[in-house]
């Protein structure tokens, strides 16, 4: 059996283009490639593996597959992949089920859950048309059927339907200046309120069984419905499971702690 030392031999082999393993078929068929479409190439065929098999991967590599502009961006804003990894387990742990990643972004989350989790169904809904037009394009470049991004402002959404929700402290953009994106972190009290009593409002409709996990996500936007499982990452990450129907006094969104929140948040615009 050959053996390919060089990672793009490697890659046709491994597609079945064995008549094209000669130095000079390499050479040729390299020049038909951008230097970009070359090292994606070989990102989606290495990265993509290593996932399906439960490697782990830096997050410096699997954040090549992006523009530089979006790379920027992943410490702050984009799930780390074994957070990912982590959230994903749980989420998928039972059975194949449709996640729904609020505020998806670049879709880094949904990618790497879709990749471990290939029976499973990962959605992404955020507000920013270029990251769901750039997530798609991943998502059809990579082949990754199992994955699909939607343009939906999260006052829209509805969870019910999802047997597992995922929730990076989307909203936390809106009173926070040094977390702002782009002109739609549109800093504002008033939104920030509107956008967490929807989501609690949203929870509490979701049926018993369905599988939630926040990620630096404050506890009051939690139904008190949804029993705390487990904590990782020095409890920034948190697992829950909705047990019961919501009784009156998880129908509503506590607002002195939502104020409280607030107010913590010295930097406010005045």
């Amino acid at each position: 059996m050959a053996v390919h030392t060089d990672p793009f031999k490697k890659y046709l082999y491994k597609i079945g283009n064995r008549t094209s393993g000669s130095d000079k078929h390499i050479r040729k068929f390299k020049t038909f490639l951008t230097i970009s479409a070359y090292s994606n190439i070989l990102v989606i065929s290495m990265i993509i593996d290593q996932l399906r098999i439960q490697k782990n991967i830096p997050d410096e590599e699997f954040d090549a597959i992006y523009p530089f502009e979006i790379r920027e961006l992943s410490e702050r804003h984009w799930t780390s992949v074994f957070v990912a990894k982590t959230a994903a387990d749980f989420l998928c742990n039972q059975r194949p089920v449709k996640v729904l990643d609020i505020g998806s972004g670049a879709g880094k989350f949904c990618f790497v859950g879709a990749a471990l989790h290939p029976s499973s169904q990962f959605h992404g809904i955020d507000i920013r048309e270029n990251f769901i037009q750039l997530s798609n394009n991943l998502k059809e470049q990579y082949a990754v059927a199992n994955v699909s991004f939607f343009q939906q402002d999260a006052l829209e959404m509805d969870l019910t339907g999802y047997g597992g929700i995922y929730f990076f402290n989307s909203f936390q953009e809106k009173i926070d200046p040094t977390s702002v994106i782009d002109h739609n972190s549109k800093v504002s009290v008033e939104q920030y309120i509107q956008y967490t009593n929807h989501i609690f409002n949203e929870l509490n409709k979701v049926p018993a069984g369905t599988k939630l996990v926040t990620y630096y996500s404050e506890d009051f936007c939690v139904p008190g419905s949804f029993r705390l499982l487990a904590t990782h990452f020095n409890g920034e990450l948190k697992f829950y499971l909705k047990e019961m129907e919501p009784d009156e006094s998880d129908e509503q969104l506590n607002q002195q702690d939502i104020s409280e929140h607030i107010d913590r948040h010295t930097f406010l615009s005045e």
